[in-house]
């Protein structure tokens, strides 16, 4: 990668159930392969239980804990409730990452992937200009964007390192 600010941050983007996870966990191995130190980061856009029942940790938070946090010698993991949380606030956790994959973001500026599922669309939702590819299993192209087989994931990450060296 080119000496530049780190992490660089590219969206995987699609409706609901278009395949998004999928991709991703197919590009990850991939990357990791190429020797970049990869993060994620999804979107919910619905408030999910960040805890499983029964642990200590969940066990506090329902006693009433606004936050709780577990660690060990290698990794953590925090629930915090807080008015507002944005993906920035989340990316300063992964400073030494080189590609932050955030799934979802598909209205954001981000430069994007988006995946489209022919049963469940025929359309990208994303705006153009923000879009580096569209993976899809259509059968036809989309003018003036860069369209790949959804399953053809050398070419997806060979569209992905062309775009990574040019920032």
């Amino acid at each position: 990668m080119k000496n530049r600010e780190k992490p660089l941050l590219i969206a995987i983007s699609g409706i609901k159930n278009s395949g998004k996870t999928t991709l991703i966990t197919k590009l990850i191995p991939r990357l990791v392969n190429l020797g970049y130190k990869v993060a994620t980061i999804k979107h919910d856009g619905h408030d999910f239980e960040g805890d499983v029942e029964g642990t200590d940790s969940y066990r506090h938070k329902e006693a009433g804990a606004y936050g709780t946090a577990v660690f060990s010698k290698t990794k953590f993991m925090m629930v915090k409730e807080q008015d507002e949380v944005s993906e920035r606030e989340l990316v300063s956790y992964f400073k030494e990452a080189d590609i932050i994959l955030l799934e979802g973001f598909k209205y954001s500026n981000y430069p994007k992937v988006e995946v489209i599922k022919k049963e469940i669309s025929r359309n990208y939702v994303c705006k153009k200009e923000t879009l580096i590819a569209i993976a899809t299993d259509l059968f036809f192209k989309f003018e003036g964007i860069k369209t790949i087989n959804i399953n053809d994931v050398d070419e997806i990450i060979e569209v992905l390192l062309k775009y990574i060296d040019s920032n």
